[in-house]
């Protein structure tokens, strides 16, 4: 997810577009090994030259002091190691602290950079938990943003903007944001493998795979575009599904395999399961 973020944010704000007028952007990324970062490297394409690598925790301390926001994309039972390390903990104060750890909110966050130092408090800290979707490398993420206490107003207006680059910004209560990580979870899996079957179907029939494919993204994206333009599910269904027509013939073979209680079943299940990572 990291990677998509950069990705994404370098494509926004490219030098002499309109988005950096103001300040120039240098991104460090903080990864355990180099052949890590040639990964990174490797996704981002032309762009990587603007990335410099930070490959073990000395350099991630010397990176987090030159940065005005970090973003801790680690999982969350390695967020133990960052606490353990003093300068990096010391490094994050005053900083802004995007959290991407599933399942972990802005208090554990917090808790875990004072618990080695007692010269640290909880207030030292601006910590934002926020969800991104993979479609950040795109510009078009849908972006979670916990609606907490725990960062001061232009941190929070600062990563409103940072996130707004790179597609839509959403806020909900941190109560809710577990929920939220399996909903955006669930909904890209189940929806990549209906296009994948779809596209099966098609090519099955006759259709070229590569224009199948297409078909199927295509008509998954205008759908998501009428739906956020106001239109419902329902009346979707409704304008579609003409008397004795191929879509409402397509949904009643749909509803014999049991797809819709299947895909409800699939994501309450992903929900549960992400409100016992904590």
């Amino acid at each position: 997810m990291g990677t998509a973020i950069i990705k994404g944010l370098l494509t926004s704000i490219r030098p002499g577009h309109a988005n950096s007028d103001d300040f120039s952007m240098q991104i460090y990324a903080c990864v355990r090994f180099q052949e890590s970062f040639e990964r990174v490297q490797k996704a981002l394409g032309d762009e990587a030259y603007r990335v410099q690598s930070a490959t073990h925790l000395h350099a991630w301390a010397q990176a987090v002091d030159r940065a005005d926001v970090v973003m801790l994309g680690i999982p969350p039972a390695e967020l133990k190691s960052i606490s353990e390390n003093m300068p990096l903990c010391k490094s994050l104060r005053g900083k802004l602290v995007i959290s991407l750890l599933a399942g972990t909110s802005c208090e554990q966050v917090t808790d875990a950079f004072v618990l080695n130092d007692r010269m640290n408090k909880a207030n030292q800290f601006n910590v934002i938990r926020v969800i991104p979707s993979i479609g950040a490398q795109n510009l078009d993420s849908v972006t979670m943003i916990a609606d907490t206490q725990h960062a001061g107003d232009d941190h929070k207006a600062l990563c409103d903007w940072i996130f707004r680059q790179i597609g839509s910004v959403h806020y909900l209560p941190e109560h809710l944001m577990n929920e939220a990580t399996a909903t955006h979870a669930t909904c890209n899996a189940l929806t990549m493998i209906a296009v994948d079957a779809i596209t099966d179907a098609a090519v099955a029939e006759g259709i070229p795979r590569a224009q199948a494919m297409a078909l199927a993204a295509q008509s998954l994206k205008s759908a998501a575009g009428l739906l956020e333009n106001g239109m419902t599910i329902e009346s979707m269904k409704e304008s579609m599904s003409v008397p004795r027509g191929i879509t409402i013939n397509a949904l009643m073979d749909l509803e014999k395999g049991q797809v819709r209680s299947a895909t409800s079943d699939a994501t309450r299940n992903a929900i549960r399961y992400t409100r016992n990572m904590t």
